[in-house]
């Protein structure tokens, strides 16, 4: 075959979508592409295009990607300050949201009409901001001297310690008086950098040299999410650090890669939703649960239909969030891994609960499940995981966010307050259950076993085990438990 013959092949080749997504894909494998992202101008324009994707996804506000776009061209200019670039931006973003939710934001801003006007909500969370620091210092400090004693050699423990009694004299001083309005903003402050304190403190265990002051400065990396960090902390980033202009490119390419995706994605929940509740007459599956529990009940097919397109709009918004957050440490010089893989892929409730939010399983993981398997039930091996398990899913899943939540506190009756938590109970509850005896069975699925009981049934049993616990997923208050109960009782007529 001659080459005239073989060139318009070569030329569809080049021109097919396949084609042109092998490359996209492989930008980070792609020498020449390396090579100009790893100059001053080629990262300069790669931060510039990737900051540009997540506008587009318009799932950050303009003040978080104002931020962003800050930190990382500065990152791209002075490459070699990137460190520093990470601490004043970090410092810059507690600074503007020292409050995760707005719930907080609306009780700091209700206290704060207790002061002086020329103080303000504004001066009031300042201050806040200002003393977390300093706790978060001397807390570090007492516990790195060994100065704490006994409390001090469990760190988490002591934390939560402090923080529990700050809570209750909060909580027991006149609404209206003084020592309320200054003490909720610190609560609320300690409570949204909390894990990324445990983290750091933790972190003084192990070889990482990060100096005690910075840590203490480090509470809000400037890329955002939850209160679990995303990035963990120092010795965690440091592992996935570039080291050289070349492991800084390519780690940049593949965070613009993942941005790029979470565009793709953000762009199918749009659909997802409009086709769902625009067009197919479905609601968001609180909405089917409340309109249940006040009376007005809607139709079979549309509770089920609510159910399981939740599910997945589900996973798309976490995936988008999570891929968000990760580019960003990525595009900041840490090819940390991703938050959110392939949820649908899952054969095991388990290995649902790794590949769903990871970051927050790690968070589970290290603080609650690693102490109690190290500490109890050494002698029988299925218990002491069984029991490992229980702490972490179920009680640390439920502390973490009854934490998060506790400015509900701050006014109305502790009993109706308390109740508020009663379906987050139920919901902890139910997940460890279910982890543990999905660890029990430890069934392998294996190929040999056919096309639907490799493939079809293990995925279907987790999407029906989360599908139905999303119904008790939940810490509004909206709904009592029996309601939520009910609801899901209804759906099979009962």
């Amino acid at each position: 075959m001659s080459a005239v013959d073989i060139q318009p092949q070569g030329r569809q080749m080049s021109l097919s979508p396949l084609h042109w997504r092998r490359a996209w894909l492989s930008i980070d494998s792609n020498e020449r592409i390396i090579a100009l992202a790893s100059s001053y101008l080629g990262g300069l324009i790669l931060s510039g295009i990737f900051v540009l994707v997540l506008a587009a996804t318009t799932k950050m506000s303009m003040a978080a990607l104002g931020l962003i776009a800050v930190s990382l061209g500065l990152m791209a200019v002075l490459p070699a300050h990137r460190f520093a670039i990470l601490m004043v931006s970090s410092l810059a973003y507690v600074g503007l949201r020292p409050f995760r939710i707005e719930g907080w934001s609306d009780l700091v801003s209700t206290k704060a009409s207790a002061l002086p006007s020329v103080i303000g909500s504004q001066g009031l969370t300042a201050l806040s901001v200002v003393i977390v620091i300093a706790i978060a210092a001397l807390f570090m400090g007492l516990v790195k001297s060994g100065l704490g004693g006994r409390l001090t050699k469990r760190p988490l423990v002591a934390q939560m310690v402090l923080w529990f009694s700050l809570l209750a004299i909060a909580m027991a001083v006149p609404a209206g008086s003084v020592a309320s309005a200054v003490l909720w903003p610190i609560v609320g402050v300690w409570i949204s950098c909390f894990w990324i304190l445990a983290y750091s403190v933790a972190d003084m265990r192990g070889k990482d040299a990060t100096p005690l002051t910075l840590r203490a400065l480090f509470l809000r990396p400037f890329w955002g999410g939850s209160a679990a960090p995303i990035g963990k902390s120092f010795g965690y980033l440091n592992r996935f650090k570039a080291n050289d202009d070349r492991e800084l490119a390519v780690t940049r390419l593949k965070a613009l890669k993942l941005a790029v995706w979470a565009l793709v994605l953000t762009g199918i929940l749009t659909v997802a939703q409009w086709a769902a509740y625009e067009q197919a007459g479905l609601v968001p599956l609180h909405n089917a649960i409340i309109a249940h529990a006040t009376g007005a009940a809607l139709p079979g097919v549309v509770n089920w239909g609510s159910l399981l397109v939740n599910y997945f709009i589900d996973l798309l918004i976490i995936s988008v969030w999570g891929h968000l957050i990760v580019a960003v440490v990525r595009m900041s010089g840490y090819c940390i891994p991703r938050n959110t893989v392939n949820p649908l892929a899952s054969r095991s409730l388990s290995e649902f609960w790794n590949r769903y939010f990871y970051y927050f399983k790690e968070l589970l993981v290290d603080f609650f499940f690693y102490p109690a398997f190290a500490r109890y039930f050494k002698k029988n091996t299925k218990v002491r995981i069984a029991f490992a398990t229980f702490c972490a899913a179920g009680v640390g899943n439920f502390m973490y966010h009854f934490m998060r939540e506790t400015y509900v506190f701050a006014e109305g009756d502790l009993i109706a307050n308390l109740a508020i938590f009663q379906s987050a109970v139920f919901y902890s509850l139910v997940l460890a259950i279910g982890l543990v005896i999905s660890q029990w069975r430890g069934r392998k699925f294996a190929r040999e076993d056919g096309f639907l009981a490799y493939h079809v049934w293990p995925r279907m049993n987790v999407i029906a085990f989360f599908c139905f616990l999303k119904i008790f997923d939940d810490i509004s208050g909206e709904g009592t438990l029996v309601e939520r109960a009910d609801f899901a009782l209804s759906l099979f007529g009962v």
